[in-house]
């Protein structure tokens, strides 16, 4: 009976990985060009084959393996830029097609600094495609809602005096900790990162809209998509850099060819499908010949 309990677990699990994939490759279709992932660590994003992607992090991977324990045995993707959502002053203006960000945001003490950090690396047009937990799934579930006016007022005034609350906040009704007070002091001397707000799908899209007033950040919604399927605890959000003057569509899903043709290989399998091609031509002109030379009268 244990045994078919844990089958059942396991089965269950491996279809919230298979919607999981399903539904972030689906939105995932808006990207392309050159971008990058923040904070991707042991779940970087499937990317489209016309994507390029470079992995951003506050830490080098040896650091992040000492920081957070429980990710030593995971395989890691590789740090190629030091920083994070808050501080992307490494990068230019106006430098990358896309930035990722999934389950970033909820960690970020100033999500609205995030957000305008993000914004300004992209490019006119460029994709911020951010997946969040949706607070009524997760761990986050016994937590209060954060609200606008909170976030207005530590975007405004700064988020420091509130920097314990945030933890004593998880550690009592995230962790569910009993000392308290002892793991409070222990996370916050190793700067360990919590999720200092929380969301529901509406509530985010709510926040989006004030920060929009706030920032004047001028972007517009191409995606969203809440909670699909029994087990799923995030919401994805798609925005764009500036407003379009018409609706942007979704671009469909490449042909396998076109998946070929731009991906990594591409280019080292274009000569010799070049020369096959030539080939085949000639192979095809010559048949052509024969067949006019055999119905020839002799």
């Amino acid at each position: 009976m244990r045994r078919l309990k844990w089958l059942g677990l396991a089965h269950d699990e491996s279809q919230q990985k298979w919607h999981r994939s399903r539904k972030r490759k689906r939105l995932a279709a808006w990207l392309s060009g050159s971008g990058i992932e923040i904070g991707a660590l042991s779940r970087p994003l499937e990317i489209p084959p016309n994507a390029y992607v470079k992995y951003v992090d506050r830490m080098t991977v040896p650091e992040l393996r000492h920081h957070y324990p429980e990710l030593a045995d995971l395989p890691l993707v590789p740090v190629d830029i030091i920083g994070s959502a808050e501080d992307l002053s490494i990068l230019p203006d106006g430098s990358v097609d896309f930035v990722i960000a999934n389950h970033v945001l909820e960690h970020m003490q100033y999500p609205i600094r995030a957000l305008q950090s993000c914004m300004r690396v992209l490019r006119p047009g460029g994709i911020l495609y951010l997946a969040l937990p949706d607070a009524r799934a997760g761990i986050d579930h016994d937590r209060e809602l954060t609200t606008i006016e909170h976030l207005l007022d530590e975007h405004r005034n700064g988020a420091e005096a509130n920097r314990e609350s945030h933890y004593r906040d998880w550690c009592a009704n995230a962790e569910k900790r009993d000392d308290v007070d002892e793991f409070v002091r222990k996370e916050m001397e190793m700067d360990y990162s919590i999720h200092f707000h929380v969301w529901r799908s509406d509530t985010f899209l709510d926040f989006l809209s004030a920060v929009r007033r706030e920032a004047r950040l001028e972007c517009e919604v191409l995606s969203f998509a809440a909670p699909e399927y029994p087990g799923d605890d995030e919401f994805i959000v798609i925005l764009a850099k500036g407003v379009s003057a018409h609706p942007r569509i979704q671009p469909g899903r490449p042909t396998p060819r076109q998946r070929l043709r731009q991906s990594r290989i591409g280019p080292i399998l274009r000569p010799p499908y070049r020369a096959a091609k030539r080939i085949g031509s000639g192979a095809r002109r010559l048949v052509g010949q024969v067949r006019a030379n055999a119905d020839k009268p002799a």
